[in-house]
């Protein structure tokens, strides 16, 4: 009787197969973890127009112009008390914007509009007037709100309106 020849896989065979298997896995989680840093990052964008558009809506109910403070790294939600005729912050929820992992940058582009000019003029160097307002009428200011991630390259989410239809949300083609 010859000896039956022995089947199987030698130790160095299984270990490279690990090998592979552990670097293929590697790269697919890599992509998951950009995928998801993307979710979150258009998900930010889609509740931010939200916002925006029930900053609007309580503009309406109470008859009190809302803006939006653009700043480079905030955005700041405020009425306007006609009172005391000054922009007072609202910071409570849902108008505080959340904390996130992320860090975002901000710029926005105004559009003119027709009665720019007969806004009441409350700016001074306390108090400026915010750059996007919201008026009680249900109007906007026409903009353009770019959203950008600061941690890593991104193509921008641009939030807009062009003052009386709702705010949209839509990936800058151009970055």
């Amino acid at each position: 009787m010859s000896p039956r020849p022995q089947s199987g896989f030698t130790l160095i065979e299984v270990l490279v197969v690990m090998v592979i298997i552990t670097v293929a896995m590697s790269v697919i989680v890599a992509g998951f973890t950009g995928a998801d840093q993307e979710q979150g990052f258009r998900g930010y964008a889609e509740r931010l127009a939200l916002r925006i558009e029930m900053a609007r809506d309580r503009a309406i109910q109470t008859n009190h112009e809302w803006g939006l403070y653009v700043r480079p790294d905030e955005l700041v939600f405020a009425e306007f008390d006609h009172v005391n005729g000054e922009w007072l912050e609202r910071n409570e929820r849902p108008f505080k914007l959340e904390i996130t992992e992320d860090a975002f940058r901000f710029r926005v582009k105004i559009e003119a509009y027709p009665g720019q000019d007969n806004l009441p003029n409350t700016s001074n160097d306390d108090n400026p007037v915010p750059a996007i307002i919201l008026f009680s009428s249900g109007e906007t200011t026409p903009f353009k709100l770019w959203v950008e991630p600061d941690a890593w390259q991104s193509a921008p989410w641009i939030l807009s309106s062009d003052g009386f239809s709702r705010t949209s949300t839509e990936r800058d083609a151009e970055a």
